[in-house]
């Protein structure tokens, strides 16, 4: 008998796009699947589109269920929700992405199978699509070659580290010794891969596969018009990422104290950083076309 993978997916007005995640899903050679979808307060046909494919699924032999919160944000989803996981191994896809090969989970479990209690993770390559027309806008470069230790890439978004969740499969062994309570920090802006994936690769390595078997779909985002509007908006993210952050890093018992005081240090100068560059390009936004004009009329 396969080992259980268990798939965990938080989504909030994804109605128009789940379908493709949970055909992908159907259409996987893995034979041994339990899915959990969690409705964060959607408001769209979220709950019907789910709930349709429950039959598809039995039909398959896997398990969908559909869960509703009050909508709390993707964490809050992950978080309150942790405890239904039961196979052997741990998938978190975002609900408007989807998986490119009928065999990308049974080649994760493969990749992972086998593997001593040092290894924690595995993840495949993707490529990002438009949301229109599902072309290719970038893929990954396949003939790049990674590190197995990726705790302070995931921690410092350096070394080309990637965090879209559904390419990265977690030993649910592992994801309990890291995070014994299943209790993640919360915040609503900040979502939900710091809190699984920095415990998880600490002290332990992450394998990648050189292939691409999942696709990420590139969402136009409203944005808040005004230069002060935009100033006050990534101001309020970048906190929102900085104390989400340094949360996990208090919540790893395993650090020892004085590594945790140093990487949270280092964290709060680079997130001081980007807000104060944030800050010098909005402001000198406004002042730039006086100043091309008055180059302009020294070229005359």
């Amino acid at each position: 008998m396969s080992d259980l993978v268990s798939v965990l997916t938080p989504t909030y007005n994804c109605g128009k796009y789940i379908h493709r995640l949970l055909d992908s899903v159907l259409r996987q050679t893995y034979p041994a699947i339990e899915m959990h979808v969690i409705d964060d307060g959607s408001t769209d046909d979220t709950r019907a589109v789910v709930e349709g494919y429950i039959p598809k699924f039995e039909q398959r032999g896997y398990k969908l269920c559909y869960h509703y919160q009050d909508n709390q944000g993707q964490s809050a989803a992950i978080n309150n929700h942790l405890n239904l996981v039961t196979g052997t191994y741990f998938v978190w896809p975002d609900a408007d992405d989807f998986y490119k090969t009928d065999d990308a989970i049974e080649t994760l479990v493969n990749s992972l199978a086998g593997t001593d209690n040092s290894v924690g993770m595995t993840r495949c390559m993707l490529e990002y699509l438009d949301e229109n027309d599902l072309k290719v806008l970038r893929s990954m470069n396949t003939g790049s070659s990674y590190s197995t230790r990726l705790f302070e890439d995931c921690l410092y978004g350096i070394n080309g580290y990637w965090y879209n969740p559904g390419d990265y499969m977690v030993k649910t062994s592992v994801l309990k010794e890291a995070i014994p309570d299943l209790e993640i920090y919360t915040e609503h802006d900040a979502g939900q891969n710091w809190q699984l994936m920095l415990p998880v690769l600490y002290k332990r390595h992450c394998l990648t596969i050189n292939r691409i078997m999942y696709c990420v779909l590139v969402r136009q985002s409203s944005h808040s018009r005004g230069q002060l509007a935009v100033r006050k908006k990534f101001k309020k993210i970048t906190n929102s990422y900085r104390k989400t952050i340094i949360s996990t890093l208090e919540r790893m018992h395993a650090m020892p104290v004085a590594e945790r005081q140093e990487y949270i240090r280092k964290i709060n100068k680079l997130y001081d950083k980007k807000i104060l560059k944030n800050d010098l390009i909005v402001l000198t936004n406004p002042i730039r076309p006086a100043i091309n004009r008055i180059l302009a009329l020294f070229k005359k």
